[in-house]
């Protein structure tokens, strides 16, 4: 049987997580049985190397020539399934799943099916009443399948779109390998800056209110008092530069330059791993959160928020903290002591096993099996 076309939709080839995902579900998915694709409905690409990996796994990598993300790719990827021959439209996170779901309909009648991926909570979209939400609502009834990344998100979606929970198949993202990696902690320190007695905190993700950088600073802004050794650096690109801005200005006037470091975006996150004795992740909601099995992995402690999946995905190898309170997540990263990092890392690599990338490309793969064909 000639293997059927998958076409992955992503807004953009940037650096967060949705890309990797769709990246690694692609790459690990039975050639034999599908054949996948990327399109990407905004013009540019962000993340050159991210777009080599594409070209390494053999995967064809489409960007929408007018770039406005809006009508004009939405025109230009109902072309391109046509001429493709797609069997398979599985569009990734919000604006996608709204504006790829609106092409499939259009070639809905000559056989193509779809496929809605959750990543992440939408409140902060998915506002009641709003044109957003009603689009999802019209959509779901022509949406072959919907996966969500943790359980967490399946009953967000459910609860928002009016759906039934069981027309929603939990996905749980993988590790992508590459980022965790053997090293010498002291050259990877080095590498970060960071001298041999200083406690490095790491919050790795883009910098904007959802990953809560600001509550990350005031944290440390608390912990001179009790931890002066601590060093945080916020490892990300600034998808909010104002919000950066803001935060380099309130770091400065509180004369804690040098201890709060933003460090931008890092191709190599394995050196960033190496080189912290603590990852952060204060966000203010998360569908799941890659940056947590990658800190798993590195053996790394985690203090985190309790919003959205963290709890489910960290279980015993994060302290949890309630959501946007800088105090409580100073004193929780203060109380973990080097017998308690230890212990902590070594629950987290053994929790992080549970997510492969071959384990949730095989569940993708049974799921493509089981459409209305």
């Amino acid at each position: 049987m000639t293997a059927r076309k998958v076409a992955m939709v992503l807004n953009t080839l940037g650096s967060g997580g949705v890309p990797e995902a769709a990246l690694n579900l692609a790459s690990h998915l039975p050639r034999d049985r599908y054949a996948p694709s990327v399109f990407v409905l905004k013009g540019g690409v962000e993340n050159a190397a991210l777009a080599e990996r594409f070209a390494q796994a053999d995967i064809p990598l489409t960007v929408a020539s007018l770039g406005d993300g809006k009508i004009g790719s939405i025109a230009e990827l109902v072309d391109w399934l046509g001429h493709g021959g797609i069997d398979i439209l599985h569009s990734h996170s919000y604006r996608p799943i709204l504006y790829a779901r609106m092409a499939g309909a259009i070639r809905r009648p000559f056989g193509l099916l779809t496929v809605a991926h959750y990543h992440n909570q939408y409140d902060d979209k998915w506002t009641d009443p709003s044109p957003a939400l009603s689009l999802e609502r019209n959509l779901a009834p022509s949406t072959d399948a919907f996966i969500a990344v943790s359980d967490n998100v399946r009953a967000h979606v459910a609860r928002r779109l009016d759906l039934a929970a069981e027309r929603i198949t939990v996905i749980p993202n993988g590790l992508t390998e590459a980022k965790i990696r053997p090293m010498s902690r002291a050259a990877a320190r080095a590498r970060m800056g960071l001298g041999a007695d200083e406690l490095a905190i790491g919050l790795s993700g883009r910098v904007c209110v959802q990953k809560a950088q600001d509550v990350m600073v005031e944290a440390a802004l608390h912990l001179r008092d009790t931890r002066p050794e601590a060093v945080v650096l916020m490892v990300g690109a600034p998808e909010d530069a104002d919000l950066q801005a803001r935060l380099i200005a309130r770091i400065d006037a509180a004369g804690a330059t040098g201890r709060i470091r933003f460090c931008g975006h890092m191709a190599d996150i394995a050196t960033a791993y190496a080189a912290l004795d603590i990852l952060a992740a204060p966000s203010r909601w998360e569908g799941f959160g890659l940056m947590l099995v990658e800190a798993m992995a590195a053996g790394l402690p985690i203090v985190a928020s309790d919003a959205g999946a963290i709890p489910d995905v960290t279980g015993d190898a994060a302290r949890i903290v309630p959501v946007g309170d800088p105090k409580a997540l100073a004193e929780a990263i203060a109380g973990v002591g080097a017998e308690a990092r230890m212990a902590a890392g070594q629950r987290g690599l053994l929790r992080a096993r549970d997510f492969t990338w071959p384990a949730a490309a095989d569940r993708l793969a049974r799921l493509y099996d089981a459409l209305p064909w």
